[in-house]
């Protein structure tokens, strides 16, 4: 499985003969450019993670990719005259050979007073689990994770405690770019994960295969 991370959430995944772009967001800069995707997946709708304004640009360049999203999500870009399958929990499906399983509910609280929103995590090819903005622990196991960094719904030790949880072999860590110095919290992640999760960065632009 061959990963390329576009910064913040951003990843594009590759694996059999999919192509597939998860969560372009406006924190993240040159998936504009990619062709011959397969799929874009968008956990939710927050501009960090669906970057409305850029997404039509990049369909139209890959008239073949198909969009899933969070059922929400989907009703958003249908406003935008932009086709895309809502999909929730328990949902599945397949992308030239790569296995797709939607997993999770709902977004992390980031105070009481704002409405939680739709988030669906995505399990690809039963290895790489994205979990949006969610600590969503799937009940079956993981091997590579991406690991919320940083953001206002999350604190370090809750960071930490999600890659326990999980146990993943590898932890990329994710959602990066609400941290002035994210070097802090990916050196805490790495001293207090488990001995049999390595915490593996990916730099953006950079290309890794696992």
């Amino acid at each position: 499985m061959r990963f390329q991370k576009f910064g913040h959430a951003c990843v594009l995944v590759e694996d059999a003969d999919a192509r597939v772009l998860i969560d372009p967001g406006a924190f993240a800069a040159g998936w504009e450019g990619l062709r011959d995707l397969t799929a874009v997946l968008v956990t939710h709708q927050h501009f960090d993670h669906l970057d409305a304004e850029r997404l039509p640009g990049l369909l139209a360049a890959n008239p073949d990719a198909v969009v899933y999203t969070d059922q929400a999500s989907a009703g958003i870009l249908a406003e935008q005259g932009i086709p895309a399958e809502g999909v929730a929990a328990g949902a599945s499906f397949a992308l030239n050979g790569l296995s797709v399983e939607a997993i999770g509910v709902e977004h992390a609280i980031i105070h009481p007073d704002i409405p939680i929103i739709p988030n669906v995590g995505f399990l690809l090819g039963g290895r790489f689990f994205h979990p949006g903005d969610a600590l969503t622990v799937p009940k079956k196991p993981v091997e590579i994770l991406g690991a919320p960094t940083a953001a206002p719904w999350l604190k370090l030790w809750e960071a930490i405690d999600y890659v326990r949880a999980v146990a993943p072999r590898i932890a990329i860590p994710i959602h990066e770019k609400a941290a002035a110095f994210p070097q802090m919290y990916y050196q805490n992640m790495s001293k207090l994960s488990a001995e049999s999760t390595a915490v593996e960065i990916i730099d953006d632009g950079e290309v890794r295969e696992y």
